[in-house]
């Protein structure tokens, strides 16, 4: 049977380089380097910080193995680590890209999408060492941009239903599972190795377990981890990072959080966070937060720890039964707003709030995502009706409105000391 392409070969384009990419990079770095100043007047930080800063400054890679990018969490990534290659998620925080995706890609087009294009393009990026892409037909960014990126490099996009309904669609996903395996044969010159996947199963379950006991403890004590260092930490994990060294490191950290002794009773606001990601290096809503007086203590964003809360829970270790259990965890039990339900992510909400003793919600409204807009609508009235306050950031890449939020946020603090 002829194989029939994703993408039309006739009308392939040249992909534009960066012919300022000096003075994008400068930019770039300023950000980082802003950041890092921010993040060392932190209290308490893990004695080993500095080894999750350094995985995620790195701009270049010197292992042989092939790194493969990936774009969001409803990829997964134990699939190309399945090949013994690198999976490196292709998210892009950092808004010195913005503005040239901008001048490429027209039109209202989210921020996270035009930097993550211009991060590919700029040349001097990790990204740009990857040997393929990896997109779901998640959100209509999403869903195009994979076309476009096909001009740089070889791209797979993954079919998702617009609906979490398994029984339906759980043999379409195995299928698309199974499609992209052979995508990485032919990329990697591998074939598929069954125990390698069980490997890299086994490595996500470890991942899952360390970042459920670190997101309890410091729920209990939020002075024992800041959810910035915490952000970090998880999001190195989605670098190009060997993850037997990441659990290694991040075992570090959890030893130091049993360990935090208080010296006095934490007064401060308990808040839950949702909404778009918020992806390294633009923690401004997180900076703004704790800068405020309050503390995260629990969050259902895909660059957070619910990236990683839910388990691949295997019942038999048949390739089949395993994709299954990748489709479960990556597809069917995401909170991400591109499905045609909300109410996963509502529920977790509520649970977080309920659990961890929350005082309100926060979300972080990404300008120019439909998706988390429209869901704003119900997130407000079922909270409203069960009395717990809410207050949708709503902001972009830049730092311009940095104060303007900040003062709203402060009223909404406010607001808490009035009802409790």
């Amino acid at each position: 049977m002829k194989e029939i392409k994703q993408f039309d070969p006739r009308f392939k384009i040249d992909m534009p380089t960066a012919s300022d990419s000096h003075v994008i990079q400068k930019k770039a770095a300023m950000t980082i380097k802003r950041l890092d100043e921010t993040l060392a007047a932190i209290e308490t930080r893990p004695s080993n910080i500095k080894w999750f800063e350094e995985i995620l400054h790195k701009t270049s890679y010197i292992e042989a193995k092939p790194i493969i990018g990936y774009f969001c969490n409803i990829v997964p990534p134990e699939l190309i680590r399945a090949f013994d290659a690198i999976a490196l998620r292709m998210d892009c925080g950092n808004p010195a890209f913005v503005q040239y995706g901008e001048e490429i890609l027209s039109g209202e087009i989210c921020p996270l999408a035009r930097s993550s294009f211009a991060v590919l393009i700029n040349n001097k990026e990790l990204i740009s060492k990857c040997k393929a892409l990896i997109l779901p037909a998640a959100c209509d960014a999403k869903r195009k941009l994979g076309e476009i990126l096909s001009d740089a490099l070889p791209c797979f996009t993954i079919n998702i239903p617009s609906e979490q309904n398994q029984g339906l669609y759980l043999n379409a996903i195995v299928n698309e599972f199974e499609r992209l395996i052979g995508f990485l044969e032919k990329i990697t010159g591998k074939n598929f190795s069954h125990s390698n996947l069980v490997s890299a199963i086994e490595e996500s379950q470890k991942q899952t377990a360390i970042v459920r006991k670190i997101d309890s403890l410091r729920a209990e004590e939020p002075g024992s981890l800041s959810i910035r260092d915490w952000f970090m930490i998880i999001q190195s994990s989605f670098a190009a990072v060997n993850i037997q060294d990441w659990l290694k490191q991040t075992s570090y950290v959890l030893e130091e959080i049993k360990a935090y002794k208080p010296l006095r009773k934490r007064m401060r606001r308990r808040l839950i966070l949702t909404g778009a990601p918020v992806i390294w290096p633009n923690f401004k809503l997180l900076n703004l937060i704790e800068e405020c007086g309050a503390d995260i203590v629990g969050d259902t964003l895909c660059s957070g720890a619910q990236s990683m809360w839910d388990p691949v829970v295997i019942d038999e270790k048949s390739t089949k039964s395993l994709l299954r259990a990748l489709a479960l965890k990556h597809i069917f039990s995401a909170v991400c707003p591109c499905f045609i339900s909300q109410g996963k992510r509502l529920n977790r909400i509520l649970e977080l709030i309920e659990e961890r003793k929350a005082d309100g919600v926060v979300q972080h409204g990404l300008r120019l995502c439909q998706l988390f807009d429209i869901e704003t609508y119900r997130i407000t009235r079922v909270l409203r009706e069960k009395g717990v306050p809410f207050i949708n950031l709503r902001t972009d890449y830049s730092f311009e409105d940095t104060e303007q939020l900040r003062v709203r946020f402060e009223a909404f603090l406010e607001t808490l000391e009035t009802i409790k």
